[in-house]
């Protein structure tokens, strides 16, 4: 079954453009937006099943530079 989840994504530095750039490059990526408030960019993802998800929060996302922090929300429904 298809899994969808927000990820809510921290950065350490300016480069908001470049990362989200990066962040919408990778395949299963429906959107990415920077937002105001406690986190710099909401990223709306679907995969597979949760390997695939983990898989791409740890070795496509977070390896992005400037990429400091993420929170994974799965969606339930």
């Amino acid at each position: 079954m298809p899994i969808k989840a927000y990820i809510l994504v921290d950065t350490s530095s300016v480069r908001t453009t470049e990362i989200l750039a990066g962040l919408k490059s990778i395949a299963g990526v429906r959107s990415a937006e920077a937002v105001s408030g406690p986190h710099d960019i909401v990223v709306v993802v679907e995969t597979a099943d949760l390997h695939s998800l983990g898989n791409m929060v740890l070795t496509k996302i977070r390896t992005i530079e400037g990429v400091t922090k993420t929170i994974t929300c799965c969606c339930v429904q």
